[in-house]
């Protein structure tokens, strides 16, 4: 029997939310893995949360006729940056891309903002692993474009791990979930039901000739506009332009991991741009977060190496 293994690898923040979002998903991902699970994968404490739907929950409702104003629902608060992944606990998992008994353990890594590099925080998860009798270690990096991280840096960190670890657990490397196949449906079904015409997507852009383009498919795919945090005056332009086509509602998809700095000017110039077209409903919605789609699928791409589509 092959005892498996996964580390959720996240870019990394000196923001406590990301801190509390990213432990909140590998615990989802953990209870979707295995539904007869109950409580958090380790024995760090676990921040309650404020986003617990992206459609009943944490949506801002800007520009109202009567100028109504409200702050976008983010994560829970919880102190430390993650270092190395703590003992493993294992655990029965039902998944059924899993033998029946499969000892089953997820962890987070963090590629920047570690207290130790990334490659040093694979090795000791993976020692741990090796001394749980666990043999094969599945690394998913949580990233939404194929970009320089993506392409150069986790690949670099995993040859360098592998190095260190000699042939003590296998370690191989997935797809980033920006990749998925069923990532525009999920952006769709954060839509709702606001009006079709009136959907913007604002992603954080690229400075590189053609890194905009996997972001580009992505909203043509699910049928809105996209606007980009990098291009100045972008996101006012979309609205504008969206106005002038006669959308009275603007709904926003912030395409984010988690809420950060980013998130939050994107907020502040949304409330900025309602109060100047007042006439115009303006709803942000939060970003992906830790969420139960998003740890559905995350689930969907473990062990997966040919999803990849808008990279």
């Amino acid at each position: 029997m092959t005892s498996t293994a996964y580390l959720l690898i996240s870019h990394g923040s000196r923001d406590h939310r990301h801190q509390a979002a990213i432990h909140r998903l590998a615990q989802l991902v953990r209870e979707q893995l295995n539904p007869s699970l109950i409580g958090p994968w380790s024995s760090q404490p676990l921040a309650p949360l404020g986003t617990e739907s992206a459609q009943s929950a944490g949506i801002a409702v800007l520009g109202t006729r009567d100028n109504a104003r409200n702050t976008m629902g983010q994560d829970g608060v919880m102190g430390g940056v993650a270092t190395a992944a703590p003992s493993p606990k294992v655990v029965t998992s039902k998944y059924p891309g899993h033998a029946p008994q499969e000892r089953l353990i997820v962890g987070t890594a963090v590629l920047e903002f570690g207290l130790i590099p990334l490659h040093k925080q694979i090795c000791e998860f993976g020692r741990r692993l090796n001394s749980a009798g666990i043999k094969r270690l599945c690394l998913v990096p949580l990233f939404l474009l194929r970009g320089t991280h993506v392409m150069e840096d986790i690949p670099a960190a995993v040859e360098q791990a592998q190095a260190e670890l000699a042939g003590m657990i296998d370690v191989e490397l997935g797809v980033h979930i920006g990749g998925h196949a069923n990532m525009p449906d999920l952006i769709a079904h954060r839509f709702g039901q606001s009006p079709a015409a009136g959907r913007l997507l604002v992603a954080h852009g690229s400075r590189r000739v053609r890194g905009n383009r996997a972001v580009d498919a992505l909203a043509k795919s699910v049928g809105t506009a996209v606007a980009y945090w990098t291009t100045e005056s972008d996101i006012e332009n979309q609205m504008i332009s969206l106005m002038q086509q006669g959308c009275s509602t603007v709904t926003i998809f912030p395409y984010f991991l988690f809420a950060g700095k980013t998130t939050d000017a994107v907020t502040h110039l949304t409330e900025e741009l309602a109060e100047r077209f007042p006439r115009t409903t303006v709803r942000l919605l939060p970003p992906l977060g830790a969420m139960e789609d998003v740890a559905h699928l995350i689930v969907e791409t473990l062990g997966n190496k040919n999803t990849d589509i808008y990279g």
